[in-house]
C-alpha cells in the first residue's frame, strides 16, 4: 500500500493574497468599512466537527499520514506563542515534529516563484464570477454551522468572534442576506458587486495557492472544511468529483464517528501510539476499502465486526485449552518442566491468536490503544 504524504494548508498564505484588511459589508443601505483582525491567519485546518474549549486537530486525518508537510511560518506561530484556542493543535504539531512525522516547507517561497501562474489562474476564475456564487454560499453555510456550535460558549466568546472567527461577521453576514441566486447577484448595486468580487478574489487566490502548492510538492492536501465547495467546483473541469485525499479522510472520519466512536483518537499520546504501530497499515487499507466502495462505515459494520471479534475470542479460548492439554506432559520434566510448559503454551497460543486475528489487526490495535489510556 502506498504511503500517504500530504500538506496541511495555511489559511491566508501568502502575504500577497491574504484576505484584505478591510472587507466591504452592506450596512443600513450603504457600504461600510469593516476591519478584519484574523487571528487565524496562517493556521492549518482544525476539526470543524469537534468543538470544545479549544480547537482540536483532525486526528482522523493525521492517522492516515506517514508524513505531514507544514508551512514553516504556521509551525512557528503554532509552537512559539499560539493563541489559547490553538494550544492543542500547536502541541500536536510540535509532538509530531519531534517524532519525525512533520516536514517543514516555506509555502510563501513556492508561491512567490509562481506569482505569474497564480495571477493567470485568478484572472481566469474571475472571468465568470457568477459560477462561484453557489460554492461561496455553500462555504458560508458550512462556516455558519461551525460558528453556531461555538456561539453557545460564553467564555471568551467576544474575543473569538472578533479575531479567530471574524469571517462569520464579514463574508457570512454580508452574503447570506443579499445573494440567493444569480439573478439577485446581477441586481446588486455596483458597490455591492465590488464587495463580493473582493471576497471572491481572496477566496479564489487562496484556493489556487493550495492547488499550486500541491502540484509543486507533488502531494495532496487537507484544508478547512468550508473551502471544500470551491475545490469540488474546480475539479469538475478536470473530470474529478473531489480530492482523493479528502475522500480518504472523510472515510477515516466516518470510521471513528459512526462505526467506532469509542476508538476515536483524542490526544497526542494515543495518536503517536497508533502512528508507530505496524498494524496501522491494516487500518489504512480498511479506510481505502471504504473509499473504493467495498465497505461502508455505519452501525451495521460495527455490529458485524464485534460479532466476528467475539467469535475469534471464543475460538481462541477453545484452542488455548487444547494447547494447555497437549503441553501438559512437558510439566513433568525435572526442574525445568513447569517453565517449559508455560513457555510452550504461551508461544503456541500467541501463534494461534495471530492467525485468528489476522483480518482484524486494526481493531485490536485501536482496542489496545484505548485500553492503555483508560
Amino acid at each position: 500500500m502506498e504511503t500517504l504524504k500530504l500538506f496541511l494548508t495555511s489559511f491566508g498564505v501568502p502575504e500577497s493574497i491574504r484576505i484584505p484588511p478591510v472587507i466591504q459589508r452592506f450596512q443600513g443601505g450603504h457600504v461600510a468599512a469593516y476591519p478584519a483582525n484574523l487571528g487565524s491567519e496562517r493556521m492549518p485546518p482544525v476539526n470543524m466537527r469537534a468543538v470544545g474549549n479549544t480547537f482540536m486537530p483532525d486526528y482522523a486525518a493525521l492517522l492516515l499520514c506517514d508524513k505531514v508537510i507544514l508551512d514553516t511560518t504556521s509551525f512557528a506561530l503554532l509552537t512559539e506563542n499560539p493563541h489559547p484556542w490553538y494550544a492543542t493543535v500547536g502541541g500536536t504539531m510540535k509532538t509530531l515534529y519531534d517524532e519525525g512525522f512533520i516536514e517543514l516547507v516555506d509555502f510563501s517561497r513556492i508561491l512567490t516563484n509562481n506569482q505569474s501562474l497564480l495571477k493567470q489562474m485568478l484572472e481566469h476564475d474571475l472571468q465568470a464570477l457568477e459560477q462561484w456564487i453557489t460554492p461561496l454560499l455553500e462555504s458560508v453555510t458550512i462556516w455558519n454551522n461551525f460558528i453556531s456550535q461555538i456561539s453557545g460558549m460564553t467564555a471568551q466568546e467576544t474575543e473569538i468572534h472578533e479575531t479567530l472567527l471574524h469571517r462569520a461577521y464579514s463574508e457570512a453576514g454580508f452574503l447570506s442576506s443579499y445573494i440567493t441566486n444569480f439573478t439577485a447577484y446581477k441586481e446588486l448595486t455596483q458597490d455591492l458587486r465590488g464587495g463580493i468580487t473582493d471576497i471572491l478574489k481572496s477566496y479564489m487566490s487562496y484556493v489556487n495557492a493550495n492547488i499550486v502548492l500541491s502540484n509543486e510538492l507533488d502531494v495532496g492536501f487537507h484544508d478547512w472544511a468550508d473551502f471544500a465547495p470551491f475545490y469540488q467546483h474546480k475539479f469538475l473541469y478536470v473530470g474529478r468529483e473531489n480530492l482523493q485525499e479528502e475522500q480518504t479522510i472523510s472515510a477515516s472520519q466516518a470510521l471513528f464517528e459512526i462505526s467506532f466512536p469509542e476508538f476515536a483518537v483524542q490526544d497526542n499520546k494515543s495518536l503517536l501510539r497508533v502512528l508507530q504501530d505496524k498494524r496501522i497499515v491494516d487500518l489504512r487499507r480498511l479506510v481505502q476499502d471504504s473509499v473504493d466502495g467495498k465497505v461502508m462505515f455505519d452501525e451495521q459494520f460495527a455490529r458485524n465486526i464485534l460479532h466476528e471479534v467475539l467469535s475469534i475470542e471464543k475460538k481462541s479460548a477453545r484452542y488455548r485449552k487444547v494447547v494447555s492439554y497437549l503441553t501438559m506432559p512437558l510439566g513433568f520434566l525435572p526442574v525445568i518442566g513447569i517453565p517449559v510448559q508455560k513457555l510452550a503454551e504461551e508461544t503456541i497460543g500467541m501463534v494461534l491468536d495471530k492467525r485468528l486475528q489476522k483480518n482484524y489487526r486494526w481493531f485490536y490495535m485501536l482496542s489496545d490503544v484505548g485500553e492503555a489510556y483508560k
